[in-house]
C-alpha cells in the first residue's frame, strides 16, 4: 500500500468516526434530526444540496420531502420530478447510488437508501459540489455510513419508544388497579400530571424533563397497590400507625420501577415527591436543594390537588384557601419558587 492509499484509508477511518459520533449526539424531533442528517451529509461530501424524502403510502405521491439543506421552498408532497426515478431504482435496489452525468443529471448525484429491518422507508439525495468539483466514489462510501449509521439511530429510538411506551402501559394497569379500588386515585392523578407538567414548563425545564415529570405524575401514587383497602379508604383519622403504612407508598413505588433502568429519573422524582423544604418529609428526611427539583414541583402539584379535592374524611377547601396554604408553607413544606410559578400559572388560567 501506497502512502496515497495510505493517508485516502486514514481519512475514511477519521470521516467514519465523525460520522458516528455526530449521529449519537443527535436528539430532539424526528424533523429536527432529518435536517441535522442532511447537513451533516453536505459536511462530509462538500455537496451543495441535499434532501430526504419519506416513502409516503398514504398519498398519491410516492414520496414526501420532508428535510433540505440548505432550506428549500421545496414541495413538502413530492420529490423534484428529476429524482423520481433515481428514488425508485434506490428503494428497489436498496443500495446507495452515484448517477450521472447524463442528461438527466449534468453533474453526479448520490442517492442513499434510509432502511429499518431490511425495509426502505426514505431516501437521501446529494447533488453538487461546493469546490466545483464532482461527487465521487468515496463520497458516495460516506454517504452509505452515514445513511445506515443513521438508519440504525433511528431504529434504535423506535424500539426505545415502543420499549418505554409498552412499559409505562404496563405501569398503567397497575395504576387502574387501584382507581378500582379508590375512584379519587384515578382523577387525582390525572391533575397532578397537568399541574405538574405546567409548572415545569413555566419554570423553563427541558423537554426531557417535563416528560419525566408527566410519566411521574401518572406513576406517583402506584404505591398504593400495596396499601390494605382498611387504611387506603378509610373515612376517618388516621392511626399513627396505619399513617406510618400510608408513608410506606414512595419507598413501595420506587421499588416497583426499580427494575426498569429506563425510569432511574421518574423512581427518583417519586420516591422524594413527599419530602419537605424544612426536611421534615418522608422517607429520606431530605430538605432544601437535596430534594430533587423535579419532586418539589410534584409535591406543590399533589398538594394543591389533595387539598381541593373532595376526600372520604373531608370536603375539598376552596381554591383560594389551598393557593392560602401553599403560600403559608413556602420555605418550610415547599420550595418558594415552584410555589411562586405554580400560583402564577394557575391564577393566569382561572
Amino acid at each position: 500500500m501506497n502512502s496515497s492509499d495510505t493517508n485516502n484509508s486514514i481519512e475514511r477511518l477519521l470521516t467514519m468516526d465523525y460520522i458516528y459520533d455526530a449521529i449519537e449526539s443527535m436528539s430532539g424531533e424526528n424533523d429536527d434530526v432529518f435536517k441535522k442528517v442532511a447537513s451533516l451529509a453536505l459536511h462530509i461530501t462538500g455537496g451543495e444540496n441535499c434532501l430526504i424524502a419519506l416513502r409516503h403510502k398514504g398519498s398519491g405521491s410516492r414520496f414526501k420531502v420532508i428535510a433540505t439543506q440548505p432550506v428549500s421552498d421545496c414541495q413538502k408532497d413530492s420529490i423534484p420530478p428529476a429524482f423520481e426515478n433515481l428514488f425508485t431504482d434506490v428503494v428497489r435496489g436498496k443500495e446507495a447510488l452515484l448517477a450521472g452525468p447524463d442528461q438527466t443529471f449534468p453533474s453526479p448525484v448520490i442517492c442513499a437508501p434510509l432502511m429499518i429491518r431490511g425495509k426502505v422507508f426514505g431516501v437521501m439525495g446529494v447533488t453538487g459540489k461546493q469546490n466545483g468539483t464532482c461527487l465521487n466514489t468515496g463520497d458516495l462510501g460516506h454517504i452509505r455510513t452515514l445513511t445506515k449509521r443513521a438508519s440504525l439511530n433511528m431504529e434504535n429510538n423506535i424500539l426505545y419508544e415502543s420499549v418505554y411506551s409498552n412499559i409505562t402501559y404496563t405501569f398503567q394497569s397497575l395504576i387502574t388497579s387501584i382507581h378500582l379500588r379508590d375512584n379519587y386515585t384515578q382523577k387525582h392523578s390525572s391533575n397532578v400530571t397537568v399541574f405538574a407538567v405546567n409548572t415545569a414548563r413555566s419554570l423553563n425545564c427541558s423537554e426531557k424533563e417535563v416528560e419525566s415529570v408527566r410519566i411521574a405524575g401518572m406513576l406517583h401514587d402506584i404505591g398504593k397497590i400495596a396499601i390494605p383497602d382498611n387504611i387506603l379508604l378509610k373515612t376517618g383519622q388516621l392511626t399513627n400507625q396505619e399513617y406510618t403504612v400510608i408513608k410506606e407508598h414512595p419507598v413501595i413505588g420506587e421499588n416497583i420501577l426499580k427494575a426498569v433502568a429506563l425510569m432511574d429519573t421518574e423512581r427518583e422524582i417519586i420516591l422524594h415527591h413527599h419530602e419537605r423544604w424544612d426536611g421534615r418529609g418522608y422517607p429520606g428526611g431530605l430538605s432544601g436543594e437535596e430534594i430533587p427539583f423535579l419532586s418539589r414541583i410534584l409535591s406543590v402539584a399533589d398538594s394543591f390537588d389533595a387539598m381541593t379535592t373532595n376526600r372520604p374524611y373531608r370536603n375539598a377547601l376552596p381554591t383560594d384557601i389551598a393557593v392560602s396554604e401553599l403560600q403559608k408553607n413556602c420555605g418550610t413544606q415547599f420550595d418558594s419558587k415552584v410555589v411562586k410559578t405554580f400560583i402564577s400559572h394557575y391564577c393566569r388560567l382561572s
